[in-house]
């Protein structure tokens, strides 16, 4: 009894005194350290396009730039007239290219000397009657147009796609997680999965076009060109907490 009271006295006086430092208290548990896994989940799905990107060229050339843009202003402005005649909504036309460069000889002594200038600009057309662009090549063709630069398919709604895909890629990611507790711990024993700690949606988003880049120089028929089917695809990496059971 005499030593507690004396020595509950000198930890009094101690911690009273100026400047001492604090006393030491008993250190805390150490902090448990996270569990996790970090998994990827893919999804993906084919889908018919409702819709075709179709890029068209003009081309000309003159021997002054003044002739050669004259030239192309009267060929360029025929197909826009073309498609808007065949129904297609003029906002759906647009010119994505303009350009006027000199054209320089081939000759071995002379390639230096300009010999002319070319126009070129490029129209951009969407067409939502898929059936319908072979036809609308050859029209464009007949009305001025000498070059298919592009030939793509899209799908209009692709987002609503995209969202069902990241669900699904989700559920993936929880099923490859879960399947990874249950090989680690034998059939789970001990560890169960817990909430998700980050989900980073990789690569969100692709659209492979099934329409190949095309060049023509005189009008053609594309009967022979199928928009076949779209493949998306979306990939995420969700971390989860690994939770450990109480009883192991």
């Amino acid at each position: 009894m005499i030593a507690a009271l004396m020595l509950t006295g000198v930890q009094s006086a101690w911690a009273q005194m100026p400047g001492s430092p604090a006393p030491q208290l008993p250190s805390s548990p150490s902090a448990v350290e996270k569990r996790s896994i970090r998994v990827q989940g893919q999804a993906s799905m084919s889908v018919e396009p409702d819709i075709a990107i179709l890029t068209l060229g003009v081309e000309t050339q003159a021997d002054t730039a003044g002739k050669a843009q004259a030239q192309l202003a009267d060929r360029a402005s025929k197909v826009p007239a073309a498609l808007t005649g065949a129904g297609i909504d003029r906002a759906k036309i647009k010119t994505s290219y303009y350009r006027v460069s000199p054209v320089y000889s081939t000759k071995q002594d002379k390639q230096n000397v300009i010999i002319g200038y070319k126009a070129e600009t490029t129209i951009q057309v969407e067409i939502s009657d898929i059936p319908a662009v072979a036809g609308l090549v050859d029209l464009t063709m007949n009305a001025g147009a000498n070059a298919v630069r592009s030939l793509n398919f899209d799908r209009k709604n692709m987002e609503a796609f995209k969202a069902q895909l990241i669900e699904a890629a989700c559920k993936d990611a929880k099923a490859k997680a879960e399947a990874a507790l249950r090989g680690l711990a034998g059939n789970g024993a001990g560890l169960r999965l817990g909430a998700p700690i980050s989900v980073e949606v990789q690569d969100s988003f692709s659209a492979r076009n099934a329409g190949e880049a095309m060049m023509f120089k005189a009008a053609a028929s594309l009967d022979f060109v199928s928009a076949g089917e779209l493949e998306i695809s979306v990939t995420v990496a969700v971390e989860f907490e690994i939770l450990v059971n109480s009883s192991h």
